[in-house]
């Protein structure tokens, strides 16, 4: 049997898991001896899946074939139907079992790709170096920020990639074995978790570059999520348009009782930034300027006693704006201390996701590997969360004139099992706060679809995956930044610099550097300390590249 169209064909073997080949239209082999597989995960037993092994063929036609897929009992199985048209091979799934499903992962092995290239965390590739046995999770659409990946292999490719705009979880997984690439889609299911679980997506063949995907995807996501062009959004102001550099200024800090900047030292760093470029081209962000610094007390944003008090932040934003720079402020999206005063109120309206547990983030503080909690993540759909966010930054906006507001955390994802549902919220939450105060620049963490309509402006994770930056194995030569992402969100989103970039004396900061360069990011100069130098050759070069990136960038 044989499935194909005018870019890629499905050669089945007689057994009904199996594909003996799989071609692109130039007759490059970018499949050999493939075998599909399916597993249910449930609830119960996440780590205990049940492999659906027996495989038989129920039907076929001239474009479309059904295979059943069960395990021994007979009382686990799933149907697949598959069907070619010019689009690619839909593939539609449709799982039954005997107790509630929370995941079901569909793979396919035998993959011959020179690398794979994926949009997560800023978007990366995986080289043919890559090591046998080894696999990589990405959760869509926390990481994984956008629902395909290419396998790229000579002038051509193969992409899978799914057609659907409903707020819900998935999963890609990408392996390698001694036979090959392996790809694993994954469909997670929404509590309370039904016993049957549908799935759908589509395998097709590449005829270019894997800019051919992102331009294929860029239509789906425009009408899908409703999409404008950057210049179109009314959340984008007409100053951020000219901003290419970010000015990054440490203050508060709870270890020690001196800041890493006060308030008075950082109009000292304005002023001298004003002789090494312009400040109408700067965006000033001040992590750390509230209480005890970043998330101190969340969601409190007082100026820092420690870095000056409310008087001496007053200053800074006056002499800032009177040189011409602009100041975005760094806040949480969903945080909430546990010993806020307002947390037994919101206690109710913290995340709890699909297992029951309650969510929030965590710190190390003695050494043990184990996180103790610092903060709740509240859901962000829910209408009191929102009533009092538009208060605490609103109250920011008319006391300071302050320009932008920077929503930490906002590429969070979960699959919650009280309240509203969370990417629907997180959306909502963010319109709200624009429609609230709609001359400030509202920019996120993270980039990924359901957040490309109405956020303008977000940091990107650019090497996160594939360095210690956020605790993660270290570098690996097999693994790298790619400009995927970039490519598929920059006419609707700018991206600059994450907040944890590195000084120019860190030894991780040309690797950085040259990461966000691949990526077209706008650069940052981040000083965690008063003491940090500025004039430095590294910092010259971030300012050239941010000219060319002005002027050659644009707005694709």
């Amino acid at each position: 049997m044989i499935l194909s169209n005018s870019k890629t064909a499905f050669i089945f073997a007689d057994q009904p898991d199996q594909i003996s080949e799989i071609k692109l239209a130039d007759g490059t082999p970018v499949g050999s001896t493939s075998r599909q597989a399916i597993l249910i995960r449930t609830p119960a037993a996440v780590s205990e899946p049940v492999l659906l092994s027996r495989v038989s063929s129920s039907a076929s036609g001239p474009a479309s074939a059904e295979l059943l897929f069960q395990d021994e009992s007979g009382a686990w199985r799933a149907e697949l139907q598959i069907h070619a048209a010019e689009q690619g091979l839909r593939f539609r799934l449709q799982a039954y079992a005997p107790e509630p499903i929370w995941l079901v992962e569909w793979r396919l092995s035998g993959l011959q790709f020179d690398e794979v290239i994926i949009p997560a965390l800023g978007g990366q590739a995986l080289s043919g170096a890559m090591p046998a046995e080894t696999t990589l999770s990405y959760k869509y659409p926390f990481w994984w920020n956008a629902q395909f990946v290419v396998g790229k292999k000579g002038g051509g490719g193969l992409w899978l990639f799914s057609r659907d705009e409903k707020p819900d979880l998935k999963l890609l997984r990408v392996g390698r074995s001694s036979d090959g690439f392996a790809w694993t889609y994954g469909c997670e299911a929404r509590p309370p978790f039904p016993c049957t679980l549908e799935a759908e997506w589509y395998l097709d063949g590449i005829n270019g570059g894997w800019e051919v995907a992102v331009e294929r995807h860029q239509r789906w996501l425009e009408e899908a999520f409703d999409l404008r062009p950057l210049q179109q959004k009314a959340s984008f102001p007409a100053w951020a348009r000219e901003i290419n550099f970010i000015l990054e200024l440490w203050g508060a800090r709870r270890d020690t009782i001196a800041p890493m900047h006060t308030f008075a030292q950082m109009v000292e760093r304005l002023q001298a930034w004003r002789g090494m470029h312009d400040p109408r081209q700067t965006l000033v962000y001040l992590p750390g300027f509230a209480m005890h610094g970043i998330d101190s007390h969340a969601p409190d944003y007082h100026p820092s006693a420690q870095c000056g008090g409310a008087a001496e932040f007053a200053r800074l934003i006056e002499a800032a704006h009177s040189w011409g720079f602009r100041v975005m402020i760094h806040t949480n999206v969903l945080a909430m201390t546990f010993n806020h005063p307002h947390f037994p109120r919101f206690r109710e309206h913290q995340v709890i996701d699909c297992f029951g547990r309650p969510q929030g983030w965590g710190l190390d503080m003695d050494g043990d590997w184990l996180a103790e909690p610092y903060f709740a993540y509240i859901n962000p759909g829910v209408r009191a969360w929102g009533d009092l966010m538009v208060d605490v930054i609103g109250d920011l906006v008319r006391r300071f004139g302050i320009d932008g507001v920077f929503l930490d955390q906002t590429l969070l994802a979960f699959n919650v099992s009280r309240g509203p549902n969370f990417i629907e919220g997180m959306r909502t939450h963010i319109r709200r706060l624009q429609e609230a105060m709609p001359e400030i620049l509202f920019a996120g963490e993270g980039m990924h679809e359901h957040l490309l309509n109405p956020l303008p402006m977000a940091q990107i994770h650019g090497i996160d995956s594939i360095t210690e930056v956020h605790g993660m194995e270290g570098q690996l030569s097999w693994r790298s930044a790619h400009p995927v992402s970039t490519a598929l969100f920059s006419p609707y989103c700018r991206f600059m610099a994450h907040l944890l970039t590195r000084h120019p004396s860190h030894p991780m900061f040309a690797f950085q550097e040259s990461a966000y360069a691949k990526l077209h990011v706008i650069p940052a100069l981040c000083l965690y300390g008063a003491a940090q130098a500025m004039d430095l050759p590294e910092v010259k070069e971030m300012i050239a590249r941010a000219q060319q990136l002005t002027l050659s960038d644009g707005f694709r």
